[in-house]
């Protein structure tokens, strides 16, 4: 007879657990400082990012209240919803049960955003100082979150120079973002005790440029090269001349601060910022190259895992019109409409997240259809105004949150997105017309004079490869 196996306490309840791991919850976003004194946040509204994971089953097993958890969830709640998605708050709480609510808003919205297909990019580096438009809204390529010279955590010792800002995560607080206060409590607890160990980190950079300046010597006299460096030959005196040195070089004390204190990077305040401090103190610093500089660093990576895309250099193809020059839209709902006394774009919802509307000189800036759209609310609107909108890419800030950069839809990407929606009926019911400017100009005079035309190029050579202008129209009604 063969011998039971003793299983250990935690085995055991391994084994009888249906549970195998389930990650903990992290921070909830943290508030807008900057407006702290008009925050209007609402306690229902979905947060920036979720702070617990989402789970979700089969339909089948949903059928049972089998989630995979330690007991079966009650039916009555978790099979009303359309979406599958649940958020674990507790597995066991005080009362023995299982604390659940619906993780449909953040699951849902993970799913639209990746509709969409568009890349994640890490945020320009600075912003356009001589307006409010930011520099991610502008139509310039950005940089993806993926790049090997930026995508990476852990600092070659070789290109400790070259790589100490373009990395994404430090161990250090970013200074910029930290009130006075916090600053104050962070000095006392986590640098004042670690003075010591500065002093050391100092004994081996002078070490190191010793043992390079015995290098060049050797090499110059032909002597035997030296190999390593000794932190415990540098005396008090060449440590103490060392932290005069410093002093006076405020570029380099701020860099060798930054390597022991692993800081997230910063750009330097300006001239005028300075003067206003202290008009006698003249400091000499330079510009960082990380993006996260004028923002800080992401609080996640920063694709945040929305998007795997590195690029969006690829091609859509229609059953119908083969190979598009752009990518499908979408539409959009006008959240705010703008205010153009001020200058302030409309706020759009896409996908679940909010962005501005298109900058600069495009269609719906214009003195038309959509324009009107944006300009002003109007109640009666069945479902709200909305737009059709071309998604670019998107980022994510310091604060967890996604910015997106979109732009205007062309009209005949907008056609071809409604005809697949069957919303409109475009192949085989459209008059062709010989590509000639003057054919075409007195197409449109002819139907704008008794206001028949209606929208009107679908392809061309410059567009999707067909030679021929299409026009949609409908015959002047009788008088």
């Amino acid at each position: 007879m063969a011998s039971v196996r003793s299983v250990s306490p935690g085995g055991a309840l391994l084994r009888a657990s249906r549970l195998f791991s389930l990650p903990q919850p992290i921070p909830p976003p943290p508030g807008n400082q900057a407006n702290s004194g008009s925050n209007h946040n609402s306690d229902s509204a979905t947060l920036a990012f979720p702070t617990h994971q989402v789970i979700t089953t089969m339909s089948s097993s949903r059928k049972r209240g089998d989630w995979g958890l330690k007991r079966p969830l009650p039916l009555k709640s978790t099979t009303k919803s359309t979406n599958a998605m649940l958020r674990i708050r507790q597995i066991d709480s005080i009362e023995q049960v299982t604390d659940y609510s619906s993780g449909a808003d953040h699951g849902l919205s993970l799913r639209k955003f990746q509709e969409l297909n568009i890349p994640v990019t890490v945020p320009p580096a600075a912003v356009d100082s001589y307006s409010i438009r930011p520099a991610s809204r502008m139509n310039l390529p950005q940089r993806s979150a993926f790049e090997e010279d930026g995508d990476f955590t852990a600092i070659d010792p070789q290109k400790a120079a070259a790589m100490q800002d373009k990395r994404w995560k430090f161990t250090g607080p970013w200074l910029a973002g930290m009130t006075q206060g916090a600053f104050n409590k962070w000095v006392a607890k986590n640098v004042k005790p670690r003075r010591p160990e500065f002093l050391q980190f100092l004994k081996n950079k002078i070490a190191q440029e010793n043992l390079q300046t015995a290098l060049l010597k050797a090499q110059e006299n032909g002597e035997t090269l030296p190999t390593t460096a000794d932190p415990a030959s540098v005396t008090d005196e060449q440590l103490t001349d060392y932290l005069r040195k410093l002093r006076n070089d405020n570029q380099q004390l701020y860099e060798l601060v930054g390597q022991f204190l692993d800081l997230a990077p910063l750009n330097p305040p300006t001239s005028d910022a300075l003067a206003q401090l202290n008009p006698t103190t003249h400091v000499t610093l330079t510009q960082s190259g990380s993006p996260y500089a004028e923002r800080g660093p992401p609080i996640t990576h920063p694709s945040a895992g929305l998007s795997y895309l590195k690029t969006s250099m690829y091609l859509d193809n229609h059953p119908l019109y083969g190979p598009q020059r752009s990518h499908p839209p979408v539409q959009a709902r006008v959240m705010n409409p703008r205010r153009s006394t001020i200058n302030v774009q409309a706020r759009i919802g896409l996908a679940g997240f909010v962005t501005d509307s298109p900058y600069g000189d495009t269609a719906s800036n214009s003195r038309g259809q959509g324009s009107r759209a944006l300009d002003k609310f109007d109640p009666e609107l069945v479902g709200g105004a909305k737009i059709w909108v071309q998604p670019h890419s998107a980022s994510v800030d310091a604060r967890g949150r996604i910015k997106l950069n979109v732009g205007d839809a062309k009209e005949e990407d907008r056609l071809v997105a409604l005809e697949l929606l069957g919303e409109e009926k475009i192949f085989g019911e459209l008059k062709k017309v010989e590509a000639k400017p003057s054919a075409a100009a007195d197409l449109r005079n002819t139907y704008r004079s008794n206001g028949a035309y209606k929208s009107t190029r679908m392809s061309s050579s410059d567009g999707y490869g067909v030679g021929t202008l299409q026009f949609r129209y409908r015959p002047s009604q009788p008088q």
